[in-house]
């Protein structure tokens, strides 16, 4: 055979069969196992991981769409009085915790990792690899640095380090970061934006309408379940309303408006059953933020509806201020809770002794530890003992102050980079809501500033930035952001300035 005229190895045809027999194997060996085992479900997982690995290597943005779907998905925790399908899944669980296999990691950990490793092979492979960090990049990367420091913190101190809860409490921060950078880099063009938009909002309709079918199975009880769906979910259902919200003003009568709007019934519902006080704080914190932002793109139409909402709400809680129970009340509940306690019921007056006691020992431990923090994986400081919490493994580290959790965990430092994530958010946001030409893009836009601002409401009085779910989609949301300012209209007088700068410098570079 004369040289250069075919490669060396086997044939191509040779090779493809040789490819063939081995899938006929495998396929063979593996209905055997069905049929020996009787058809256990778990065998279903061997195709489905391979399948997915086979996806994701090839499209590593499938893997932030399916992170983004498991997270809104699946819960992390049980619901109390339910057990719905979407419980069952561990997919938030360490392998080691449902199953005789010793590993530490999660599915979610798994699938995150693997879409990181895909997403480098691919960068590593490109002609001309470029890294985006986006606008939120800095404070995200110092975040994240700030907990790496908290675990050799936490390590130094020695004593009763625990290494579990260390993982567990780092594992949130990671999945923001994770999950903030692969969207920043994978997600390119408006129709993937786009496609992320209606997979956040498709899944979030339909945990809104799991929320209301097992809260009617509940109507007849005499003693009702506290909540009908995860905590967490509130966070989810508050972005989706407020982005009904602010489609209405920049859309108008559009097909995305009407779509918005069919989801706000059951959403509403979804929210009222759940009986969360901090869901309708933090949906009301967002409103008013993303309405803020709003005003400079749409003046008169935002202030008509400021105007209008605030006569209903005047209205709202004039019927129901001294209504003691029922779902329609639970807003003003909320409301009741923060300026009048003495009036809120028994369950949340003893809710709210725990979290005091909390928040003292809290301020006992950074009045020890103010610069550092106790770090990661270390029980922070106990001034006055509460009660003892059932079902949680990790009440001594994590608090249900998360936003000053960070404070014990990451220190000082932590604690600045959590707000200047969060103002960074929001600056970046508003001046992309001016900046966008297309309304989808300023729509957009309003995401990641009702997310960031929901989440640390939020997070003052639960475990939010310590759960995964919302980690997972808050740092997608976060990761929009890098696409939508590559389609920004920087303004004339921005350029104007530029130029004029460019001009006082130009004799200096010709003299250099």
């Amino acid at each position: 055979m004369p040289t250069g005229t075919a490669p060396i190895g086997l044939p191509a045809s040779l090779r493809a069969s040789g490819l063939i027999a081995m899938a006929l194997v495998v396929a063979a060996a593996y209905g055997a196992v069905i049929v020996w085992t009787g058809g256990h479900p778990l065998l279903a997982i061997g195709p489905l991981a391979a399948l997915l690995v086979a996806a994701v290597f090839a499209r590593p943005i499938l893997g932030v769409y399916a992170a983004l779907a498991a997270a809104l998905l699946f819960e992390q925790w049980g619901i109390a009085g339910f057990n719905p399908i979407t419980a069952q899944t561990h997919f938030f669980d360490n392998i080691s915790g449902f199953t005789s296999v010793d590993l530490r990691l999660s599915a979610a950990d798994m699938l995150i990792a693997l879409t990181l490793v895909a997403w480098l092979a691919r960068r590593s492979r490109s002609a001309t690899p470029d890294l985006r960090g986006g606008p939120v990049g800095y404070a995200i990367g110092a975040y994240l640095f700030c907990f790496v420091v908290g675990v050799f913190v936490g390590l130094a101190r020695g004593g009763a380090w625990n290494q579990s809860a260390m993982l567990a409490e780092l594992r949130g921060p990671v999945y923001l970061v994770a999950l903030y950078f692969l969207t920043t880099n994978l997600l390119r063009t408006r129709r993937d934006v786009m496609r992320m938009l209606v997979l956040m909002l498709s899944l979030i309709a339909v945990k809104a309408l799991q929320a209301v079918w097992q809260g009617a199975g509940t109507l007849e009880l005499v003693i009702r379940p506290e909540a009908v769906t995860s905590h967490e979910d509130v966070l989810f259902f508050g972005a989706a309303l407020v982005l009904a919200f602010a489609s209405a003003l920049l859309l108008g009568r559009t097909r995305i408006t009407y779509s918005l709007a069919a989801l706000v019934p059951p959403i509403m519902v979804a929210q009222l059953l759940t009986q969360r006080r901090v869901a309708f704080i933090a949906l009301a914190a967002a409103l008013m933020v993303v309405t803020a932002c709003l005003v400079a793109v749409r003046k008169r139409r935002t202030l008509v509806v400021i105007a209008v909402g605030s006569v209903a709400l005047v209205a709202y809680f004039a019927v129901f201020w001294n209504q003691t129970g029922g779902v329609l009340g639970q807003p003003v509940r909320a409301v009741k809770g923060v300026i009048a306690p003495e009036t809120i019921s028994e369950r949340d007056r003893l809710s709210n002794v725990w979290r005091d006691i909390e928040n003292s020992n809290i301020t006992f431990t950074l009045r020890e530890v103010p610069l550092t923090g106790v770090g990661l994986g270390q029980e922070y400081l106990f001034e006055r003992e509460p009660p003892e919490l059932t079902g949680f493994a990790y009440w001594r580290y994590m608090t249900h102050n998360a936003v000053a959790w960070v404070w014990l965990k990451a220190g000082l430092l932590g604690f600045a980079s959590l707000w200047w994530i969060v103002v960074q958010t929001v600056v970046a946001g508003a001046r992309l809501i001016r900046q966008l030409e297309q309304p989808r893009d300023k729509l957009v836009a309003c995401l990641p500033i009702a997310l960031v601002v929901a989440q640390v409401v939020y997070s003052a009085v639960d475990l939010g930035l310590t759960y995964s779910r919302p980690m997972i989609v808050l740092g997608v949301s976060l990761g929009l952001l890098a696409p939508l300012s590559s389609w920004a209209v920087v303004p004339s007088r921005v350029l104007s300035r530029a130029a004029r700068s460019r001009q006082r410098l130009a004799p200096h570079h010709a003299a250099a």
